[in-house]
């Protein structure tokens, strides 16, 4: 049986472990927060109680963490190793964060020789990760990519396109469209709230038409992703081609996310988006 390595216990990764065992693969699981990994309630599914633990345990090594974390994790930190210090001979590394390409590159710089990396970033959300039916734009060398790819089937679609960074660069390309779409409901609310026109009417008329599919994941009760998680994806976006070209709409995304975020006490979830919770002050 494939052993498989998956780090990273959050939103993302809680639902997308579960897929490995059933289609045949030894799971070893770690997490910085070691409650995300005795909350899992799996028996084909191993707890690792080290991340070296963790990385020896297989030689395809899954990471799902926040793009924030993801150069301590790989590289280590204060005299702390991370993931590449681990890797044995022959081991495949697989980053599904969304990311600039140039942390891709980071990481690929530091690792031990006979082992590859791919970046493989993800199309979707939490609902998604559950039914296994994410979009994973998958790139680095193509015969470590085949090796992996029954792997990468389990989590749903997957798409090769071509050299290592790719990925990441058609990650942040689709998230300008879909960080507009975000942002653009709570900016079509904010018109509404103007006309004194309830959010119901016009989010259900939403729905008749194209973007039905993103009004529903914005109305999924079921989704637990804050929208902070958003405004970070807005952020590596910014970061990542400040030098590159302007994208005033990524901005202006980022900043009504940000406002949303800001406008509500504790942690904003992703369905605020949809009520008054994430209105303008004066229309609140």
């Amino acid at each position: 049986m494939t052993k498989v390595t998956f780090i990273g216990i959050g939103d993302m990764g809680s639902q997308m472990i579960t897929h490995l065992p059933s289609a045949g693969y030894d799971v070893t699981i770690w997490d910085k927060d070691p409650e995300k990994i005795t909350n899992i309630g799996n028996s084909d599914i191993h707890a690792a109680s080290s991340l070296a633990e963790a990385v020896k345990a297989s030689k395809v090594i899954i990471t799902s963490v926040m793009s924030d974390d993801v150069l301590t994790l790989h590289l280590g930190h204060d005299g702390k190793p991370g993931i590449v210090n681990f890797l044995q001979p022959g081991s495949t590394l697989i980053i599904t964060s969304t990311l600039d390409p140039e942390k891709i590159f980071a990481v690929n710089k530091a690792l031990p020789k006979d082992t590859q990396l791919l970046d493989v970033p993800i199309i979707g959300g939490v609902r998604y990760a559950r039914e296994g039916s994410l979009v994973l734009i998958a790139s680095g060398a193509k015969e470590a990519f085949d090796n992996v790819l029954p792997v990468l089937k389990a989590f749903g679609t997957v798409k090769y396109v071509g050299e290592l960074g790719n990925g990441a660069k058609l990650k942040l390309i689709t998230n300008v469209g879909i960080m507009a779409a975000e942002a653009g409901i709570r900016e079509t609310l904010d018109l509404a709230d103007a006309y004194d026109i309830d959010y119901d009417t016009v989010l259900g008329l939403m729905q008749m038409g194209p973007l039905k599919p993103v009004v529903s994941r914005a109305l999924d009760t079921s989704n637990p992703r804050p929208l902070k998680g958003s405004v970070a994806d807005e952020e590596e976006l910014l970061n990542a081609t400040k030098d590159l070209i302007k994208l005033p709409l990524a901005k202006g995304s980022r900043d009504r996310l940000r406002d949303a975020v800001d406008a509500v006490e504790g942690e904003a979830r992703f369905i605020d988006i949809t009520n008054k919770n994430t209105a303008l002050p004066k229309f609140k």
